[in-house]
């Protein structure tokens, strides 16, 4: 292993602030514990980037044990045009950026932490991605590959995006991989296109209306992709069942996923429900169908909302049996309680781009790893920033930061079916590269199964 540079020794204290910060989002330790903790791992103040470094002769793969494009099929003449990528020049070492909201500076002031015994829920998510790529880093130092990750804190003074860029902190990387929003899109992508490095968007489901990128790559999949693998289940499930589409147009994004379904031919028939306030049971019992199932589509992302709907339903019509298939963001309320006691009669199917069976060897040593090393339990954030970082890494070390026509080598996808696909228009105009697979998750009677 290479030794520490410099100006990066500081740092290394550092990163146990963040890894102590990690253990509270699953267990409570004593206040005076966490100071001291903190105390002793901040020595030189909060930083904004974090390293590893990995080394040696590779081992084999086995040792690891651990919203804008139409949905119609294009009839436009206009022929697809190839998409031209430089050749990939093997490199004896790779750099990744991975770009984060961890919130460091706020959660530790003077040496002192600003919490108590649970780290805030806008620096929960960025701090399970660390801790998932943390794990990543471990396994891919061990098994030889020779890759750089600075992790840097979006919310620390003096990183954001913009600066990043106008510092030049960016200008020697292999890859970026960004958990960021939608409006912090457009600037890592056409840099990345400048660049023709890859940038990886890691969660938000949102285009930022990019086009003509091929070096910008979304994962999670749009949500006129999700309505599209809604409306290819309802089709394929309907036979005698009605089908329904409760709407809500008065909110923009409720009224684009609204129309992202109705595009759909095989839905020309469906009833629609005026969802703008709450539907009134009376009209509703000379819409639905007592006889047989009814399929509800709800392109509503307020969960909170639909909840409401949900249980007037099952207390309205008892006797009635309901398929209700709703948005991505309703998986906490199908899982809540009072959701897993609904009745036999109301199953809920959401769509998810992603599926960690937890009793997989390979899940029980990721999560065993974790406990060991933070604490807690490992979520699905943990589990997304591992696998995402451990591919990522595999595909830049065999094939160099040009990757991209090398996305079917998913060896090292070690529990997602990714499908990464050139979205287009009508006209066949190319986009960017987006992740189309999408899992079913039906909640039933408490109870969980997910199928592709």
């Amino acid at each position: 292993m290479t030794s520490v540079p410099s100006h990066q020794q500081r740092l290394s204290g550092n990163k146990k602030v963040l890894e102590y910060a990690s253990m509270f989002l699953n267990k409570t330790i004593h206040i005076k514990v966490l100071l001291l903790l903190l105390c002793l791992a901040l020595g030189n103040g909060a930083s904004a980037q974090f390293w590893k470094r990995g080394g040696g002769k590779r081992k084999k793969a086995a040792a690891l044990n651990i919203d804008s494009v139409a949905s119609e099929p294009v009839t436009n003449s206009k022929k697809k045009r190839a998409i031209e990528y430089p050749q990939s020049i093997a490199k004896e070492r790779y750099r990744i950026d991975v770009l984060l909201p961890l919130y460091l500076d706020e959660l530790v002031i003077e040496n002192k932490p600003t919490f108590k015994s649970k780290v805030p829920e806008k620096a929960q998510a960025g701090i399970s991605f660390y801790e998932g790529l943390s794990i990543a880093v471990d396994s891919l130092t061990h098994m030889g590959y020779k890759t750089d990750i600075f992790v840097h804190d979006l919310t620390a003074k003096g990183a954001t995006i913009e600066e990043l860029l106008q510092k030049d902190s960016l200008e020697h990387t292999d890859l970026i991989i960004g958990y960021v929003s939608a409006p912090q899109v457009p600037l890592l992508a056409n840099f990345a296109a400048s660049k023709k490095i890859n940038f990886i968007s890691a969660f938000s489901p949102s285009d930022a209306n990019i086009k003509d990128n091929p070096y910008f790559v979304l994962m999670n999949p749009t949500l006129q992709s999700n309505c599209e693998a809604i409306v290819q289940s309802v089709v394929k499930k309907k036979g005698q069942e009605s089908v329904f589409i409760f709407k809500r147009e008065s909110l923009s994004v409720d009224s684009l996923a609204y129309h992202f379904m109705i595009e759909d031919k095989e839905l020309s028939h469906a009833i629609e429900v005026d969802c703008n306030k709450m539907p009134d049971s009376t009209k509703l019992s000379l819409l639905l169908d007592s006889m047989n199932t009814n399929l509800l589509l709800m392109p509503i992302l307020d969960a909170n909302y639909c909840e409401q709907i949900i249980q007037k339903l099952h207390r309205s019509f008892p006797k009635y049996h309901f398929e209700i298939y709703g948005m991505p963001s309703w998986k906490g309320m199908c899982s809540n309680k009072k959701m897993t006691e609904l009745g036999e009669n109301v199953a809920i199917t959401i769509t998810l781009p992603y599926n960690f069976e937890g009793s997989s060897p390979l899940a029980q040593s990721i999560a065993e790893k974790h406990r060991i090393k933070f604490g807690g339990k490992a979520n699905d954030i943990t589990f997304r920033g591992f696998e995402l970082v451990f591919w990522m890494t595999d595909l830049l070390n065999k094939y160099g930061a040009v990757f991209n026509e090398k996305t079917e080598d998913k060896s090292m996808a070690l529990f997602t079916k990714y499908d990464l696909k050139p979205k287009r228009d009508k006209d066949n105009s190319f986009y960017y590269t987006e992740n189309k697979h999408l899992y079913l998750y039906r909640y039933h009677l408490g109870k969980l199964s997910v199928t592709e």
